[in-house]
């Protein structure tokens, strides 16, 4: 059950940024093992502005279609696992056109209370509230 944030330079079209979008839920549902239909992401567009992401920190090249992808979703991934995804992702989005070095991923995790799907219930991965 994660939630992806992608924020992307105003710049890119539309369609580049659904594949980005794709392409992480494509690698959470092949590294992760979440379900198909288990689909939530925002996707932000920034203006030049509002983007300040440090070109060459820490020995990387990023240009101008630099984007940042964000997960929270719940704890208990091996580091290998995490590994996998970000390898992952980034495939899918080279497949996309984007350079490996514009593409940075974070990793944010919580637990069951920290999340309400919907009626003000606290989620319960065993089917109660």
């Amino acid at each position: 059950m994660p939630l992806a944030r992608i924020s992307i330079p105003s710049h890119l079209a539309a369609a580049k940024a659904l594949a980005l979008a794709d392409a992480v839920h494509e690698a959470l549902v092949s590294t992760c093992n979440v379900p198909a239909n288990d689909r939530f992401q925002l996707v932000s567009r920034f203006e030049d502005k509002d983007m300040l992401l440090d070109p060459t920190f820490p020995e990387v090249e990023r240009s101008a279609d630099a984007s940042i992808v964000e997960i929270i979703f719940l704890a208990g991934r091996s580091d290998d696992r995490k590994r996998s995804l970000y390898r992952a992702i980034v495939a899918g989005a080279v497949a996309a056109g984007f350079r490996s070095d514009d593409v940075m991923v974070t990793l944010i995790e919580n637990s069951p209370i920290d999340w309400s799907l919907g009626r003000g219930e606290a989620y319960d991965r065993h089917g109660t509230t």
